[in-house]
């Protein structure tokens, strides 16, 4: 049934004859056993005409199978004291399952009977599009969620990462059961899945519960290869560089800095990790000592990497009055200009290490963290990185490296600032002179 295995004392993987990825991570001193379904589509894939299709099936995929209600998936979980929740990404959605190793047949079991035998029924579908155009509507009264998918729509257009995972409303009323199920027949494809556990279960017992997953075709779906091209996946446009305001009624003025980022796989990933977490990844970094504690300015600041496949976005938020606007932007240049110029102290750099080590040791810990890390070093980097592994590539990373990848992702002229806020006073306007996108404004 198996082609190929790589065996290590902890992490196992099988790949079966279908495509169909089993990773296992063995930890007998837990009781807890987590299991993820990954499968690699997300809003990345869809056409316009798709958007938020992803994260809508993900939603139906609680909704009921040929042998179970949503009520009896939902009460055999909670009879077990599990929980089984999902999430939807730019670049690929996962079911997880959180549970007693006892419970690991039950576990797989359900999971894998939602992905082969949901039956996406009508009257669930269209109490489901109510559920999630409420959910679109909470996006659209939470401004720093909002002014996120604002810029990502700017940065990159009509390219799929562009688009809210959620969708719109427009999308979402428009879309039938027809195009939910065309499109989970040509996604949901054991190619395309990997299977993520970790907990204290063998990597024989795990595959021995996954025969239906294993076999050969999955109910509904044509036979043979899918190129990435036909999954609807187009390499990342660069990142559009400007500043933008979008007019909104609200009390601040919520803003996104960002450049251009890396990629997940980047050899640099983890000097960048470093220069997130100094710049904005806690209350000693700069961004938030210069910004809030300093100035007083905003009470939430912060930085983010976003890596993708092919493409990665390092962007900062923050939240202020509109006075405060250019001075607020002025120090996250200063800030980030402060990275390119000075080598950071033995002490700075060590600090920020052992900050960054603290973290990832400390959720190694969680069986949800593992089974998570083993699904996305697979997705992305085609094997198994360990703790220890990681420890070690954050330690190789010298002051020099830093302010290198520092001076690469910061250079000179590329920004791209979005804002969003009240009418912009003519002191700001002529400041930062912005492009007003009307077509945004409510």
């Amino acid at each position: 049934m198996a082609r190929r295995s790589a065996k290590s004392r902890r992490y196992k993987k099988t790949v079966f004859k279908n495509g169909l990825t089993l990773l296992t991570e063995r930890h007998p001193e837990f009781q807890s056993l987590s299991i993820g379904v990954w499968v690699k589509v997300g809003t990345r894939h869809e056409h316009p005409r798709e958007a938020g299709v992803s994260h809508f099936l993900e939603h139906m995929l609680f909704k009921g199978t040929e042998n179970r209600s949503a009520l009896e998936i939902a009460r055999t979980v909670d009879e077990v004291g599990g929980d089984f929740n999902a999430f939807t990404t730019r670049e690929y959605t996962c079911f997880h399952i959180l549970l007693l190793a006892r419970d690991a047949g039950l576990g797989l079991d359900i999971l894998s009977d939602v992905v082969l035998n949901s039956d996406f029924n009508a009257a669930e579908l269209e109490r489901e599009r109510k559920v999630i155009q409420q959910e679109i509507a909470m996006v659209e009264e939470a401004p720093e969620e909002l002014v996120q998918d604002f810029y990502f729509e700017v940065i990159y257009g009509k390219h799929g990462l562009g688009r809210p995972i959620l969708g719109t409303e427009t999308s979402i009323r428009r879309m039938r059961r027809r195009d939910l199920l065309a499109f989970f027949r040509k996604h949901y494809r054991p190619e395309q899945t990997i299977i993520s556990v970790s907990g204290n279960i063998s990597h024989e017992t795990v595959k021995k519960k996954l025969r239906g997953l294993a076999r050969k075709e999955w109910p509904g779906r044509e036979p043979g290869q899918v190129s990435r091209k036909d999954f609807g996946f187009e390499r990342a446009p660069k990142m559009r560089d400007g500043t933008w305001w979008i007019k909104r009624r609200t009390e601040q003025v919520h803003m996104v800095w960002g450049v251009e980022g890396v990629t997940y796989s980047s050899r640099d990933r983890f000097a960048t990790y470093l220069l997130n977490l100094y710049l904005g990844g806690g209350m000693s970094s700069q961004l938030f000592q210069e910004i809030r504690e300093k100035h007083g300015l905003a009470y939430t600041v912060y930085s983010n990497l976003s890596s993708f496949v092919d493409a990665g976005v390092f962007s900062v938020y923050a939240a202020t009055g509109m006075k405060q606007v250019p001075l607020c932007l002025k120090l996250i240049e200063e800030s980030v200009e402060k990275t390119k110029r000075d080598l950071l102290t033995e002490d700075e750099l060590r600090s920020v290490k052992d900050n960054l080590k603290g973290t990832i040791l400390l959720n190694s810990d969680s069986v949800e963290t593992r089974m998570v890390s083993i699904a996305k070093n697979q997705m992305f980097l085609e094997r198994v990185v360990r703790v220890e592994e990681v420890c070690a590539m954050i330690d190789a990373v010298t002051a020099e490296d830093f302010r290198r990848v520092a001076r690469k992702i910061f250079r000179h002229g590329k920004r791209s600032i979005l804002l969003m806020g009240p009418n912009p006073t003519k002191q700001v306007r002529s400041k930062l002179k912005p492009k007003i996108l009307t077509q945004y404004s409510k």
